[in-house]
C-alpha cells in the first residue's frame, strides 16, 4: 500500500513540476547544475549561477549556504521537544565523535579493536543444496607476504553437526586464471583436513603481489565455497626503535622507526592497551616517505588516555603497516609490546577536541 501510494505521490510530484516549471526553464536550471559546456559554467559563482535560474522560480526557492547544509540535521535534533531515544543516540554518537581528533578511535573490549577486526580471519560456511552437509574453510592469516607459507583448513560436517571423512579438493586462483591444483589433506581424528601453499614453489618465481583466492569442492557432497589472501608486498618494516613523550599539549606521542624499501605512500595504525590489557584506543597517520629511515608520530589523545581510567604504563599492542596501493600491501599484523613509563592520568589533557 505504501508503494503504490509514494509511486502515486512521484507522478503527481513530476506533473506539477511540468506545470510549473517549463522546458526551457528545465534546461537553464540542467545547465547551472551541470554546465551545458565547459568553462562557461564552471567557473560562475553563485550570484552568476541564480542569474540564470528565471524570476518566477527564485521566489519559491530556498537558499542555503552550502557551509551550514552539514550542520542543520543535528542542530534541528538539539532543538526538538519531542526528542526520541533514537534521536537522544544520534546526538551523543555526534558528540562523542566530535570528542577526540578524527585520527583517534576509542573502543571498549578488545573484539572491538580496529586493528585487530582489520586481521580478523575470515571463516566461511556453507551447505549443500538439501542442506545434509556442510563446509567450513578459513586461513591461518588474512594477510601473507611474498615468502610466507599459507595454510588453508577445512571441515566437513553432516547433519547432526559431527566433522566426517571425505574429499575435498582445490583451485588457486589468481587474476581470474587457475595456477594450481590443491587436494586437502585429512590430518586427524577431529576431521580437520589442511594444505600449505608456498607460492614460491608453485609460480618458480617471487609471487606477485595481490589477491589470492582458493575454490574449495567437495565431490561426493557437492559443496563449493571459496575463501580470499592478500599476498603483499608493504615495502616498509619497523626496526624495532621506538620513542614516547607526553606533549606539549598534554597528548601521548609515540615516535616509531621504520625502513622504507621503496618511496611511495604509506599508512599506519596502531592501538594502545594499558599494561593490565585495558584497551584505551587507536590513531592512525599516512605520510609519503622516501627509501631510508624514518620516524613516525603517532599521537593519543590526552582526553582519550582519561577516558580509558587506566593509568600508566602503557602499551603499543598491534601495529599495523601498509603500502597504499590497489588492493592495500598491508603487512601481517605486528605486536612490538612497547611499553611506556608510569604516567599519571592527571598528567594528560582533558580538552576535548576543538577541530571542525
Amino acid at each position: 500500500m505504501h508503494r503504490i501510494y509514494w509511486i502515486g505521490f512521484s507522478i503527481l510530484t513530476a506533473g506539477l513540476l511540468f506545470w510549473v516549471w517549463s522546458p526551457q526553464d528545465i534546461q537553464v536550471i540542467e545547465a547551472v547544475n551541470h554546465g551545458s559546456g565547459t568553462a562557461q559554467t564552471v567557473d560562475m559563482n553563485a550570484d552568476e549561477r541564480l542569474s540564470h535560474i528565471p524570476d518566477r522560480l527564485k521566489s519559491n526557492m530556498q537558499i542555503t549556504p552550502l557551509e551550514k547544509v552539514s550542520s542543520l540535521p543535528i542542530e534541528k535534533l538539539e532543538n526538538r521537544s519531542d526528542k526520541t531515544e533514537l534521536h537522544q543516540a544520534i546526538i551523543s554518537e555526534n558528540k562523542q565523535f566530535k570528542r577526540y581528533p578524527p585520527e583517534n578511535v576509542r573502543f571498549e573490549s578488545s573484539h572491538q579493536d580496529p586493528v585487530s577486526q582489520r586481521y580478523a580471519v575470515d571463516e566461511r560456511s556453507t551447505a549443500n543444496a538439501d542442506q545434509t552437509f556442510g563446509l567450513t574453510i578459513w586461513s591461518d592469516e588474512k594477510f601473507y607476504l611474498q615468502e610466507d607459507d599459507v595454510q588453508i583448513f577445512a571441515v566437513v560436517q553432516n547433519k547432526d553437526g559431527q566433522r566426517i571423512q571425505t574429499q575435498i579438493d582445490a583451485q588457486l586462483i589468481f587474476n581470474n586464471q587457475t595456477i594450481a591444483a590443491l587436494q586437502l589433506e585429512y590430518i586427524n581424528t577431529d576431521g580437520l583436513y589442511t594444505t600449505n601453499i608456498r607460492l614460491s614453489d608453485i609460480t618458480n618465481t617471487t609471487p606477485t603481489p595481490g589477491i589470492y583466492k582458493v575454490l574449495v569442492h567437495t565431490p561426493k557432497e557437492n559443496i563449493t565455497d571459496a575463501i580470499t589472501f592478500t599476498i603483499s608486498q608493504p615495502d616498509i618494516q619497523l626496526t624495532g626503535e621506538f620513542k614516547e613523550r607526553i606533549n606539549d599539549e598534554g597528548h601521548l606521542e609515540f615516535q616509531m622507526e621504520v625502513q622504507v624499501e621503496r618511496e611511495n605512500n604509506f599508512y599506519f595504525q596502531a592501538s594502545l592497551y594499558s599494561t593490565t590489557n585495558t584497551p584505551v584506543g587507536t590513531t592512525q597517520a599516512s605520510h609519503r616517505l622516501a627509501k631510508g629511515k624514518h620516524w613516525i608520530p603517532l599521537t593519543y589523545a590526552g582526553l582519550l588516555i582519561r577516558d580509558s581510567g587506566e593509568s600508566g604504563p602503557y602499551q603499543l599492542k598491534q601495529v599495523s603497516l601498509a603500502k597504499v596501493t590497489m588492493p592495500m600491501q598491508r603487512a601481517p599484523a605486528i605486536y612490538p609490546e612497547f611499553e611506556t613509563a608510569a604516567y599519571g592520568l592527571d598528567e594528560f589533557s582533558d580538552a576535548q577536541f576543538e577541530g571542525p
